[in-house]
């Protein structure tokens, strides 16, 4: 009957015994062959943590576009929420001034202008109107509520500011933004006023008022007197302001320069600007 075989390691050293130690031949390749597989088992260990890392920040950049449309589509949804809301509450009168500054705000079509189209009635404004109005201001004559560029009306406030009276000085704190205000007389010596109010930092809520002042061709500078409801707003990103007032009393429409904006929030203003007002028609 044989025996197994072993093989013997002998361990050495000069101030001790021998030690021996036996080991089968089985123990001894699976040394040797673990001694392979670790660094292989390492190195695809490492490969494969690479490669989880470079999929995982494939996923955060992914979150991360998602949240970005997820944040504009709710902007988006707060601004169709609030046309709806406007559209609803609005009189026919008021929905007509917001249909007309959409359509200063956007360029006339290239068509041929009808015939009738200068002498048209009604507070709607046309393609033929903008164009004809838009030659008007070129002739030197104030346009129907079409919005003014920055400089234009940074150049407006300058000139009433050297003008005799109560002009006051434009004025933002980067707090709040007022874009395409339109401007236009309506029946009854009224103002029809819309512009377009945004808040920069959607993280913070923007709450007040806006306060409407026209100045006259003498300088000075009168309150309107509008709803109050129209002129409130607690918004995070934007807001569609409609409104209308008439006139200070003994103050004609032909008198009437400019119209100053101004907003109001915790008791201080954040944003004054002053805004050309067209001629009436005649």
């Amino acid at each position: 009957m044989m025996t197994d075989e072993k093989y013997s390691l002998l361990l050495m050293r000069d101030d001790c015994r021998v030690r021996r130690l036996r080991v089968s031949p089985l123990a001894l390749r699976l040394l040797t062959i673990s001694l392979v597989l670790l660094p292989l088992l390492a190195a695809f260990g490492v490969w494969a943590g690479f490669s989880f890392w470079q999929a995982n920040r494939a996923l955060v950049n992914q979150n991360q576009s998602l949240d970005r449309e997820l944040k504009e589509a709710r902007v988006e949804l707060e601004r169709l929420s609030n046309l709806e809301s406007l559209l609803r509450n609005s009189d026919p009168e008021e929905l007509r001034a917001l249909l007309g500054s959409a359509a200063l705000a956007s360029p006339p079509a290239p068509a041929p202008a009808a015939p009738g189209d200068a002498n048209g009635a009604g507070d709607g404004v046309v393609p033929g109107q903008v164009a004809g109005q838009a030659s008007a201001d070129a002739s030197g004559t104030n346009g129907a509520g079409a919005r003014v560029p920055d400089a234009a009306s940074q150049a407006v406030a300058a000139a009433v500011a050297d003008s005799p009276g109560e002009a006051r000085e434009p004025l933002s704190t980067g707090e709040a933004r007022v874009d395409n205000v339109a401007v236009r007389h309506g029946s009854g010596k009224r103002l029809r006023i819309n512009f377009d109010l945004t808040n920069p930092d959607p993280k913070k809520q923007l709450t007040g008022q806006a306060v409407l002042s026209v100045q006259a061709a003498d300088g000075r500078i009168l309150p309107l007197k509008v709803d109050p409801d129209t002129i409130r707003f607690q918004i995070s990103r934007f807001k569609k302001m409609v409104t209308s007032a008439p006139l200070p009393e003994g103050l004609a429409p032909a008198d009437v320069q400019t119209l100053v904006v101004e907003l109001e929030a915790e008791g201080r203003i954040i944003y004054r600007e002053q805004y050309p007002v067209p001629a009436p028609e005649k």
